[in-house]
């Protein structure tokens, strides 16, 4: 007689005997005790979990001539069971998807033949095995069918990727999930393969098959007769291990005590051992990782499911050494493993990879590999405290004046100006939010940024317009860098005009104009002051059109506002003193004495206000409010 494999030969023959599947099979028992038989049902889950057998079993239900009709219970033993079980009934169909994909097997196998009353059973079943294999065009030729089939036509299709099978058809299919066995599920029924066929096992034995099988009964059995052809009639542990090629329980614990040691000389030792002994490194990875898992459940506090998964036997033998590890430990040493295991399928460095993985373990190494728990949160640059100095003796560069400015939200912990030439580090200004100026509504000028690698390090001449058109291409290549998106809106621009800190830049697009403006001023203005290596100019952007005078000024005087950024009512009662105009480094080469006047007091060219600015101020402030002057007098300094 011919052989029969084991998960052929103990093929569930009932809805009782299929087990893990109690959902599955009370629901398909119920709607055939009261006739509700849909035309299509959809059955998918992982591999060997009994998708193809209850296909069967509903094809028995509705055809068993013990009955009158559709029966839960088939009898098994009729024509019709028998047949069906042997796979020779003319009336149910199985087709593999996985061969005859195209849409002309579709159409020759089903379409054609599905308007043909059965020979000799009550329904005709069309079994279609891993589903998600048919082309595209065979599913398109199969949905009409499939949606209005004949009445004694039923369609029942498996698959073990669901994801694969078009919305159209499982919206027209009853679906119904196979889920993976457990472990004691699985070793239940391995018990009683093993003791059908005559053998006797240990306990430990049966686990480690139910474990090596990851929830697939019919990988339960193939490897359960795998171990039937190495053992004389009594199954152990270590048989199982070298007929599988498993890792065993003590192999497991010595390579976990010698991490928990921290020893490297011993972690070499035992990964050459391993490797000598003829050790997969495949499967003592994936062993090794459900030890972990094992001691996570015992060192997490898990007592019932570690338990119920691992016995009382083997729960007492691990539970002394879960005590060297905490539950945060195990989880990251898990994830070094997990690593490793996808590595090990690319690489033919099996010793070092092994030596490598288990040097990783070692307690004090996991720092190097953990996720860390909090957000990682960069340190401040160092190169926010300015660009390096030419000469040994370092030049200092004061911040613009901060007098009568309010302290944003973001940063309420702005430290106040000293009169020292030194003054502490500024904290860096969180991401996405910057404070703004009252006076201009703009972004405040940044603090000096990195150099940049140019010819000079600082300018020995006046900043002009000339200078500035000179430094452009040096000023893009340095908004590059810290923006690369945002650089491509500036390419758009060039600078054709100076009034006096501000330089107008004119876009030949609009859409970038508006971006720079509303956007990316900010950075804009950190770029042009990395380059030019000053502080405190600031941009206009203006569409290209609109410029229709020759470029202003190259010289550094003072320029009166822009009607576009004249200050608010509220602003202009309450406004601090205006900050000063840019300066060049070489400026500030000498300090500045500590009776001398504040600098908010001081302008570019480093005169007093004149009076002719004074009356620029009040010709504006009549503009916006009216009036008339009626007496002015002088405000005595305190």
């Amino acid at each position: 007689m011919t052989y029969v494999a084991l998960y052929r030969k103990y093929r569930s023959q009932s809805f009782q005997e299929l087990m893990g599947q109690e959902a599955v099979t009370r629901t398909l028992q119920n709607a055939l005790r009261s006739g509700r038989i849909a035309h299509a049902y959809l059955f998918y889950g992982a591999r060997g979990c009994g998708k193809t057998s209850t296909a069967r079993l509903v094809a028995r239900a509705l055809n068993c001539v013990a009955q009158d009709g559709p029966t839960p219970d088939p009898c098994g033993t009729c024509r019709l069971c028998v047949s069906i079980r042997e796979g020779s009934c003319m009336d149910v169909v199985e087709i593999d998807a996985a061969s005859e994909t195209g849409v002309d097997n579709v159409r020759e196998k089903i379409i054609e033949n599905v308007q043909y009353a059965p020979v000799e059973a009550r329904y005709k079943v069309y079994i279609i095995d891993e589903v998600h294999d048919l082309s595209a065009k065979a599913f398109d030729a199969l949905l009409k069918t499939l949606e209005e089939p004949p009445a004694h036509v039923v369609f029942i299709l498996a698959t073990t990727e669901l994801h694969k099978v078009p919305i159209t058809i499982r919206s027209r299919c009853q679906s119904y999930f196979f889920k993976r066995g457990t472990v004691q599920d699985l070793s239940a029924a391995i018990q009683r393969v093993v003791t059908a066929e005559g053998y006797t096992a240990d306990p430990e034995a049966i686990l480690s098959l139910a474990r090596s099988a990851e929830g697939s009964w019919r990988d339960a059995l193939s490897l359960l007769e795998q171990v039937l052809a190495y053992a004389d009639g009594h199954i152990t542990a270590e048989i199982v291990h070298r007929a599988i090629g498993t890792v065993g329980i003590e192999t497991l614990m010595r390579v976990t005590e010698t991490l928990a040691s921290g020893r490297w000389d011993a972690i070499l030792a035992v990964a050459d051992e391993l490797i000598s002994t003829g050790t997969d490194v495949r499967y003592l990875l994936t062993a090794l990782s459900n030890h972990l898992r094992d001691l996570m459940l015992i060192a997490s506090g898990a007592t019932q499911t570690a338990m119920q998964e691992l016995g009382p036997e083997r729960y007492a033998l691990l539970r002394p050494q879960a005590a060297h590890f905490d539950p945060r430990t195990l989880l990251t040493m898990s994830a070094v493993l997990s690593s490793a295991e996808r590595d090990v399928r690319y690489t033919n460095q099996h010793r070092w990879l092994l030596e490598s993985t288990l040097l990783r373990l070692l307690p004090e190494n996991l720092p190097l590999c953990a996720t860390p728990a909090e957000p990682y949160r960069r340190p401040p640059e160092r190169a926010a405290t300015g660009p390096e100095p030419v000469s040994a003796t370092p030049t200092v560069i004061p911040k613009p004046p901060v007098s009568g400015h309010q302290t944003p939200p973001e940063a309420p912990e702005a430290a106040a100006e000293s009169s020292d030439a030194t003054e502490p580090e500024p904290p860096p200004a969180q991401s996405g939010q910057a404070p703004v100026d009252s006076v201009s509504g703009s972004p405040p000028p940044s603090s000096p940024v990195e150099p940049v690698s140019s010819g000079d390090s600082r300018f020995a001449e006046p900043v002009t317009l000339e200078v500035v058109q000179r430094s452009w291409e040096r000023i893009l290549q340095i908004a590059g860098k810290r923006s690369p998106k945002g650089v491509a809106f500036l390419r758009h621009a060039s600078p054709v005009a100076l009034e006096g800190n501000t330089i107008v830049l004119a876009f030949v697009n609009q859409f970038s104009c508006e971006r720079i403006q509303s956007k990316g001023r900010q950075f804009v203005e950190e770029a042009i002051n990395a380059g030019l290596h000053t502080e405190g100019y600031r941009i206009r952007c203006v569409p290209a059109e609109t410029v229709g005078t020759p470029p202003a000024s190259a010289s550094n005087t003072s320029a009166q506002p822009a009607p576009d950024n004249t200050p608010s009512v509220g602003v202009l009662l309450d406004a601090p003193p205006a900050p000063p105009a840019a300066r060049r480094i070489a400026d500030f080469d000498t300090a500045t004495p500590p009776h001398s006047a504040p600098p908010s007091e001081v302008r570019a060219t480093g005169e007093s206000p004149s009076q002719e600015t004074e009356s620029t101020l009040l010709e504006t402030a009549l503009d916006l409010f009216g009036g008339e002057v009626i007496a002015t007098e002088e405000i005595p300094s305190s």
